[in-house]
């Protein structure tokens, strides 16, 4: 089976690029398939993450635009140039993503088996009146959580998989290798606006007037770290705050945390909570659109709280960090849970949304 993932660029350090760049090195290791990948921009850079060699690459060529008119103006030669690509390679079947995808999806001449990844919320996506178009053309819109699926009412089929994880490979980095240390709670994301570190570290200023042995080690950047760190010296926090950037060793700092805190404004399927749950870490997330809620177990696996409920996000952090027993039983039905995000369980998923085509 000959499989075609199209995307408009692969060089950015992503979610969408990291777990697509890891599904199709998942099926080019099977002999049955034939996976090649497709992007529209030209791009200096390559992958940005390690592609497998028996991924095939074929690029559209085009010089992105630097405007919305330019973009505007660049469809027809980008829908041109795609409708001859597409049928020169003849594939079993197509995925597309994003706005592009979904314009891809809704106009090009290309009846093929098509599905539509949507991998960030509807409500939240760019350039959303192409949806419309796209969800009566594709055969499949697949969604990450299942009240996304709800927003596709048009599609001619609606499928929920959520994004897998490397269970093997963290659980192989965890094993005989715990680190814990008591006492310490974990952000890892984006230092954007979806993400509201700000409004974690007000809450941290009231957690830590309560339990002032506990530390909160944040690990990521993004447009609002300057606004980040500067909050961090005005909350009067510095002592119980560590602000780390990216990090590559995310099994280490799994493997010494105690908990993982997440107060997002939105989500599409936030990774870093299954792979929390893997290290038995519980987590304290705010029940935002869409993806904790898909995720999370409340009061079993972590706590999920009400969007802008300050106190519920106090009082639930409070309770893990005064009950240890509390953390390590959360912890262990959060670790056997995630075994359904693992990486075997999702791609048969896939395989069998494939052969269904």
């Amino acid at each position: 089976m000959k499989i075609l993932y199209v995307i408009e660029h692969i060089s950015a350090v992503g979610g969408l690029e990291r777990i697509l760049i890891e599904k199709m090195n998942a099926f080019a290791s099977e002999p049955a398939y034939e996976v090649m990948l497709m992007t529209v921009w030209r791009e200096q850079n390559g992958p940005a993450f390690p592609l497998d060699a028996r991924v095939g690459q074929v690029c559209l060529g085009l010089e992105k635009p630097t405007s919305s008119i330019g973009l505007v103006a660049a469809i027809p030669r980008v829908l041109s140039i795609y409708n001859k690509k597409v049928r020169a390679i003849a594939p079993d079947v197509v995925i597309h993503f994003r706005a592009m995808g979904a314009m891809l999806t809704a106009f090009s001449s290309w009846h093929g088996y098509t599905v539509f990844e949507a991998h960030t919320a509807r409500p939240f996506s760019n350039h959303r009146w192409l949806y419309t178009f796209m969800e009566r053309r594709a055969d499949v819109v697949v969604c990450l959580t299942e009240k996304d699926a709800c927003n596709y009412t048009r599609a001619k089929r609606v499928e929920v998989i959520p994004n897998f994880v490397e269970l093997s490979d963290l659980q192989k980095s965890q094993s005989g290798n715990d680190n814990r240390k008591e006492k310490k709670a974990v952000f890892v994301g984006r230092l954007c606006q979806e993400k509201d570190p700000l409004r974690l570290l007000r809450l941290w200023k009231a957690i830590v007037a309560k339990h002032p042995d506990w530390q909160l080690e944040i690990f990521g950047k993004g447009e609002l770290e300057d606004i980040v760190r500067a909050e961090i010296v005005s909350l009067a926090i510095a002592d119980s705050v560590v602000l780390h950037g990216y990090a590559s060793n995310m099994a280490e700092i799994y493997g010494s945390a105690d908990m993982l805190l997440l107060c997002s404004q939105t989500e599409g399927m936030p990774m870093v909570l299954i792979e929390a749950m893997c290290y038995a870490l519980p987590v304290v997330s705010t029940d935002c659109r869409y993806g904790p809620s898909d995720i999370i177990d409340n009061g079993e696996t972590g706590f999920l709280v009400s969007q802008n409920d300050d106190e519920a996000f106090v009082d639930a952090v409070s309770a893990l960090m005064s009950d240890k027993g509390l953390r390590e039983r959360m912890g262990e039905k959060a670790k056997m849970e995630s075994v359904r995000f693992s990486k075997g369980v999702i791609v048969e998923r896939w395989r069998k949304l494939f052969l269904e085509g």
